[in-house]
């Protein structure tokens, strides 16, 4: 009786323990593009990490609409949601409501949101998004990227640093581009993801940020960890009524 017991026990300690399965990516990049122009590589990017989001957990977007112009320390943009980081000069990273780059729209941040007109504005440096409830999932459009000259990345950590680049990278793209970069990690628990633009030193880009999607609310259980949940809670069943009939 103790070997049945045991096993249905093993099992579900494993099934209550989801290691970090590999970091998927979906990655879009639409060249020249400026406000209002077509983006049908990003949306396609955008669309299909949608559903692999969705399949994880509630998908929600971040569109920045109604945050405070200008300037930032710490704000919160979502429940449980926070942004900060500094640019490559060390000032405060930006919320604008118009081009950032007026002369050519193209080479700098704007809005995505349709029908909105706000966006974080990111001239190099740093922006980190912390989240009080864990996230599997992170994907956003960018624009104004120039892989020529930069190499604009996100970080983050599963339990293991991880490194996601933006599209592109070591291309001829000069004139600016709009792109959706995102990431699912399954099983994962990431409370922090970091947008990095450069460096004075190293080169900064200076991009847009807008329509963010992250999880919040429920998570939905892999399939695997649905299926080892029901075998050990059979064996522990097996194992409590062999112990009865032992008993009885």
């Amino acid at each position: 009786m103790r070997k049945y017991v045991f096993t249905a026990l093993f099992v579900l300690l494993v099934a209550g323990v989801q290691a970090s399965a590999s970091v998927i990516t979906f990655t879009g990049e639409d060249l020249n593009a400026g406000p209002g122009s077509p983006d049908p590589s990003s949306a396609a990017a955008a669309a299909s990490f949608s559903t692999a989001a969705g399949a994880l957990g509630t998908d929600s977007t971040i569109t920045f609409e109604g945050a405070p112009l200008g300037g930032f320390t710490n704000l919160t943009v979502a429940p449980g949601v926070s942004i900060s980081g500094t640019d490559f000069h060390g000032n405060l990273q930006t919320v604008l409501n118009s081009p950032s780059f007026a002369p050519a729209p193209a080479l700098g941040g704007f809005n995505t949101t349709p029908g909105g007109s706000e966006y974080v504005n990111v001239l190099g440096g740093t922006l980190t998004f912390t989240f009080a409830v864990p996230t599997q999932f992170f994907g956003a459009y960018f624009d104004g990227v120039q892989t020529a000259f930069f190499q604009d990345v996100i970080q983050f950590s599963d339990g293991t640093s991880q490194t996601v680049d933006f599209p592109g990278v070591g291309t001829t793209n000069s004139n600016g581009a709009w792109d959706f970069v995102g990431f699912v990690d399954p099983g994962a628990s990431i409370t922090s993801i970091t947008i990095d633009a450069g460096t004075a030193s190293l080169g900064a880009d200076e991009i847009g940020v807008d329509d963010v999607q992250y999880q919040s609310g429920t998570v939905v259980p892999e399939p695997s960890s649905v299926f080892l949940s029901l075998a050990g809670l059979g064996l522990f069943a097996i194992a409590r009524r062999r112990y009865r009939l032992a008993r009885a």
